[in-house]
């Protein structure tokens, strides 16, 4: 199987605090840009909730700004994103 830059993933990693909203208002900013992420995976570590959202870069060409707006919700601790490029591998055969 080929993977292409079309494949890469945005991933946004968020620290924020262990509250019931947190997850609902990270998730919002995707489906506001009707974004279903590939992956979302949350953990909570006493006081905190460590997330990690990962979306395919064409579906939210946008993710620097959503990565602003995650920073800006008031549970939020910090909020980071980069890019994840895939290994480029070439097909078997």
């Amino acid at each position: 199987m080929t993977m292409t830059r079309d494949d890469a993933q945005v991933l946004f990693h968020v620290v924020g605090m262990a509250d019931t909203n947190l997850l609902p208002r990270l998730l919002e900013h995707f489906c506001l840009r009707d974004v279903v992420p590939e992956r979302v995976s949350a953990e909570r570590q006493g006081d905190e909730m460590r997330v990690t959202i990962a979306v395919r870069r064409d579906d939210c060409p946008e993710w620097e700004m959503v990565a602003r707006k995650l920073g800006q919700i008031f549970v939020v601790r910090s909020a980071l994103a980069s890019l994840a490029e895939p290994a480029l591998q070439s097909a078997a055969g």
